[in-house]
């Protein structure tokens, strides 16, 4: 009769010697780095609203973007992802532009997984909440959050956006519409929507 290992017990053995990355279970065990990290069930399982979100071929978020480079603590600017630095959370795929930003990910990835699915933000303030695709060069960090728009031949809706004084009405209908749609919080590990 086969036994598996729960995934705490193989970390530890791979951790004496072996480098790389070995799937146990639901679990991944990624051993090189920082000796080893035990990756927990819910950031293996496909969250629920999976279909809601803006993911391309093999639920690729970002259009390969890097989540973290968005973020004025780190690159600041969007950057594109390397395929041979990637990591699925909860079923979406992310592409990183260097290891550290993948640590920094995977070490807190509600921190930087974008607003709205990946939707665009001001498209997300309307009636009914438009599922409008992105520019993945059109962004904003604000509240520490990643806000994507959409730029193209109907304009730029991120300049909208950025008019004085509206954003926190805009926030506002956004995070209610992403959780009708959704029904998940708006922003990323909100334990509870601030709506």
């Amino acid at each position: 009769m086969k036994q598996h290992l729960p995934a705490k017990a193989l970390a530890v053995i791979l951790v004496i010697g072996s480098l790389g990355t070995v799937e146990a279970s639901d679990r991944m065990i990624d051993t090189a780095s920082a000796g080893f990290l035990v990756q927990d069930d819910s950031a293996a399982k496909p969250r629920p609203a999976l279909k809601e979100y803006d993911l391309g071929k093999k639920d690729l978020a970002l259009e390969g973007y890097d989540p973290v480079a968005y973020f004025p603590d780190f690159q600041g600017k969007a950057t594109e992802g390397k395929k041979s630095i990637s990591y699925t959370y909860q079923g979406v795929l992310y592409r990183f532009s260097s290891e550290d930003n993948k640590k920094a990910f995977v070490a807190d990835p509600s921190r930087f997984e974008p607003m709205y699915g990946g939707w665009c933000a001001w498209a997300m303030t309307d009636g009914k909440g438009s599922k409008t695709g992105i520019n993945p060069k059109s962004f904003t960090i604000e509240d520490g959050r990643l806000y994507l728009f959409y730029d193209g031949f109907w304009g730029d809706t991120r300049k909208t956006w950025k008019k004085k004084g509206a954003a926190p009405k805009l926030k506002a209908n956004a995070d209610t519409n992403w959780k009708r749609i959704s029904k998940e919080n708006a922003r990323p590990g909100d334990s509870e929507s601030k709506t």
